[in-house]
């Protein structure tokens, strides 16, 4: 088209538009304000009794890395004393999974499940993974309006890519930058030698493509490349990435522990992959060096050496021994500083990792086993009258947000579908919940006192096959021995309890993205 006739098409097309007559194609695709968008309503203003909140996640934490939970090899001194003077929740569970989907409930007190798939501008693409909908209120949100200050110290990746908004509603949030791929090192283009992490026939695995989500974007090289790269640089501040969002807490509370109410929340992706503990926390479990460091443990079905599986696992254990130490500096400063007095203080987890158990490592969706599933929860609140208060039955992740509003005597918002699970501490209430469903991509499971059943929830969106899975938790806590095929009885009754749930939750579980138009 030539210079001449664009411009009389534009001087046309303006012509047109001031007379109200312009053509516009994309318009009747487009949605009206009136089915667009939703409302975002304010939590009220409210004055509570003045506890403050301190709440410290640390990811891929295995409940059993902790006494409490039955450790027999991890270290964790600092967490479990912790515990001993705390109310430990014995079976909590996310409702879905991994990390943002949790994250989701974590901050909102809702259910998620069944979820929608939203398409990410990034490597992980999974039901569930998204940012907060428009219409969620936080617990930040909440307290905020309540008059707290609220802050936010993470080190978790995935919190801080372009577009999340999981800081809504903190008045002060610190991004800890450089855990796994964040683009934080700049990777070279000649990617260096990395015969020092992985023996050479190991990293010529197909599957090992699998870390990077539905459709990668990444080769395993291209994640070690960022991975290197990104230590490379924040080596130079500390030995760990944990260490360092520990220190920001510490110097939190030394600065603003007598400013009032105030809520802390604090995120270390540790342990969470890659696992490249420091020499201190490794050495406690391998005496012998490997000749090789294995820092990222496989996601997909690769058959990892001797080697790989010893060196692994001790630096899976170094890396809980970390958090462990370090989170225990922040409980210690909190102890000091006369906060467990006037306080109440959470540790939590996400979710756990396979360690090899049954020749699997991690998460995925195919992998809804108590390795994963499990998470601790305790809970410490000012007084003592509940230190050491064992709590049976299942809680899932929705129930902690107006579990801890509720110490701080402040109510939840509306769109909370979780409970308080404070009268199952007192005694006052029988927790009477018989099943649970947690949810990974388009795989759940229903866990019940006897049995731990998964399966395909959404056989449109599923792609491949998974055969039903089914686990005698009480002959087989460890949920090492699949028996679907000896009780098809158990199979019809559970798959039907998971039918009932994701028939009961599409409604709830669905939002939108904006603010509808006015």
């Amino acid at each position: 088209m030539s210079n001449s006739s664009r411009r009389d098409l534009l001087k046309t097309a303006a012509l047109a538009g001031l007379a109200g007559t312009a053509p516009n194609p994309a318009a009747a695709a487009l949605p009206s304000p009136s089915e667009s968008g939703s409302h975002w309503e304010r939590p009220p203003e409210q004055r509570g009794n003045n506890l403050n909140l301190i709440v410290l996640v640390s990811d891929t934490f295995r409940a059993d890395n902790l006494a409490a939970y039955g450790s027999e090899w991890v270290q964790t001194p600092y967490l479990n004393r912790f515990a001993e003077e705390s109310v430990i929740f014995e079976e909590a569970y996310p409702e879905g999974l991994p990390t943002i989907p949790i994250r989701r409930q974590l901050y909102t007190g809702r259910r998620i499940v069944p979820t929608y798939y939203y398409h990410q501008h990034e490597p992980v693409q999974i039901a569930g993974w998204h940012h907060l909908y428009n219409e969620d209120v936080t617990i930040a949100e909440t307290l905020y309006e309540a008059d707290y200050l609220t802050a936010l110290i993470a080190d978790v990746p995935h919190l801080q890519r372009p577009g999340r908004n999981f800081h809504r509603g903190f008045g002060h949030y610190d991004w800890v930058r450089g855990q796994e791929i964040d683009s934080y090192g700049q990777a070279p283009r000649k990617k260096p030698d990395f015969s020092a992490l992985y023996p050479a026939d190991y990293l010529e695995a197909n599957e090992l493509g699998r870390q990077f989500g539905r459709e990668p974007r990444q080769g395993f090289a291209d994640f070690l490349n960022q991975y290197t790269a990104n230590r490379n640089r924040w080596i130079k501040d500390g030995n760990s990435i944990v260490e360092q969002t520990a220190k920001k807490a510490i110097a939190w509370l030394k600065e603003n522990h007598n400013q009032g109410p105030f809520y802390l929340h604090v995120e270390a992706f540790d342990p969470h992959e890659p696992w490249d503990p420091p020499q201190e926390f490794l050495e406690k479990y391998l005496k012998e060096p490997t000749q090789h460091s294995w820092p990222e443990p496989p996601y997909g079905n690769v058959k990892v050496p001797e080697e790989g599986v010893k060196r692994l696992r001790a630096n899976y254990a170094g890396e809980a021994s970390s958090v462990d130490y370090w989170y225990g500096q922040v409980l210690e400063t909190a102890r000091g500083l006369g906060l467990f007095d006037n306080s109440v203080v959470v540790f939590l987890s996400d979710h756990g990792a396979l360690l090899n158990e049954q020749g699997q490592w991690v998460k995925g969706p195919e992998r809804l086993r108590t390795q994963v599933t499990h998470v601790p929860l305790i809970v410490h609140v000012p007084g003592g009258d509940f230190r050491g208060k064992r709590v049976s039955g299942f809680v899932q992740v929705p129930d902690y947000v107006p579990t801890f509003l509720g110490r701080l005597n402040i109510k939840p918002s509306t769109r909370v579908t979780g409970q308080d699970l404070w009268p199952y501490v007192t005694g006052e209430t029988t927790n009477s919940r018989d099943h649970i469903v947690t949810a990974y991509g388009y795989i759940a499971s229903v866990t019940t006192p006897e049995w731990n059943y998964s399966a395909i929830w959404n056989r449109e969106k599923y792609k491949g096959t998974y055969k039903p899975q089914l686990y005698d938790r009480k002959k087989d806590p460890h949920e090492l021995k699949d028996v679907a095929d000896q009780h098809p009885e158990v199979l019809k009754h559970l798959q039907a309890k998971l039918d009932q749930y994701i028939a009961s939750g599409w409604e709830i579980t669905n939002g939108s993205f904006n603010e509808k138009a006015g």
